[in-house]
């Protein structure tokens, strides 16, 4: 079984404990996943896995539960039975991992440009 690693060890350290209420109201609106940037921009697992890295960072600094915008998750495919690690984010947590990748494309800079509105 082909498994795709990120390091997810910030994500555990920076989680703050939630109640099934807070999971009922915050898990609705993570929207977006790292499978968005990699089918959009074609970035590389290791850019994605350092940007998410910075952003759990970011909001452990800025003292706001990251668990309220990234949640990791587990995507199994049956048709060739792979397990893939996925992250799903909400909008605020999808910019500004945005803001934390290094590399820049055409499609990337359209998306930096429309967070600036």
């Amino acid at each position: 079984m082909k498994t795709d690693t990120i390091n997810y060890s910030l994500a555990r350290h920076y989680q703050f404990p939630v109640n099934e209420f807070d999971d009922g109201f915050y898990n609705p609106k993570l929207q977006y996943s790292l499978r968005h940037l990699t089918f959009i921009c074609n970035i590389p697992n290791e850019t994605l896995a350092e940007a998410l890295k910075k952003a759990l960072q970011i909001c452990y600094l800025a003292n706001i539960n990251s668990k309220q915008h990234f949640k990791q998750v587990y995507l199994f495919n049956e048709n060739d039975g792979t397990l893939c690690i996925d992250c799903f984010m909400s909008k605020n947590g999808f910019n500004l991992m945005l803001m934390q990748i290094s590399s820049i494309n055409e499609k990337l800079a359209m998306w930096l440009w429309h967070l600036t509105d």
